[in-house]
């Protein structure tokens, strides 16, 4: 498998993300999905094993790891979903992506795997082949609001997360309730830079200006995390 794409990630606070999204807008350009600097909603079904291997390997610093999720952008009402799978090693990452329709999605988030086969896709054969061996089920909801910043070369990608929260209870993808609850604290979002083959000067020198260190941060790590811990606090 070819790891071409770099992605790093870094916390940024309220005041970091308003002077970075300013510098890097005078030098970027706005993804065509963003309205202006609102940015737009992501939400993603993730799923994982019966004994939650997916989560396993990320919290045991695996190199070589994978996510699988269901993704809708903007709001409940669309007609297409994408299913992912994103592979990581070290920084570098993949992501294979297939469009559904939103009837296909909600098929499968009720346990129809069957369907994926009818594709004849390699990418949904793969997830089909993982489910089965593996029992993967739905395990939790993610939502944020994203800001995306692009570049036409080097396929260069910035985007700042805010308002992560979450569900491990009501795992309706395309639910128009607002059900989900807060994962990290107020006032702390995440800036991920994304690129093919290099970054450009200009762009470094705006990132290094910002006192923060890069980390590996997983949203669905988080979002698990934090349930685990209110259960336990409320237990």
């Amino acid at each position: 498998m070819h790891f071409k794409r770099h992605e790093l990630k870094y916390y940024l606070n309220d005041t970091q993300t308003e002077s970075l999204q300013y510098q890097l807008t005078q030098l970027m350009h706005l993804d065509q999905h963003c309205e202006e600097r609102v940015g737009y909603r992501v939400r993603s079904l993730y799923f994982d094993s019966i004994d939650d291997e997916c989560l396993y390997q990320k919290q045991s610093g695996f190199l070589h790891r994978k996510k699988i999720r269901l993704r809708t952008y903007g709001d409940t009402g669309q007609d297409t979903v994408k299913f992912e799978i994103k592979h990581k090693n070290g920084q570098l990452v993949r992501k294979d992506s297939v469009t559904l329709s939103r009837n296909e999605a909600e098929d499968i988030c009720a346990g129809d795997y069957a369907l994926l086969l009818q594709h004849e896709n390699p990418v949904l054969n793969t997830i089909y082949a993982t489910f089965m061996s593996r029992n993967y089920k739905p395990k939790v909801i993610v939502e944020y609001q994203r800001v995306a910043l692009v570049l036409p070369f080097s396929n260069i990608r910035i985007t700042f997360d805010k308002k992560l929260s979450s569900n491990i209870n009501h795992l309706d993808l395309f639910s128009s309730v607002k059900d989900t609850m807060p994962v990290i604290l107020e006032g702390k979002q995440v800036l991920e830079v994304k690129y093919d083959d290099f970054l450009p000067g200009y762009i470094k020198r705006v990132l290094s200006g910002v006192n923060t260190e890069r980390m590996a941060i997983s949203k669905y790590t988080l979002a698990r995390r934090f349930h685990k811990v209110q259960k336990w606090e409320d237990n």
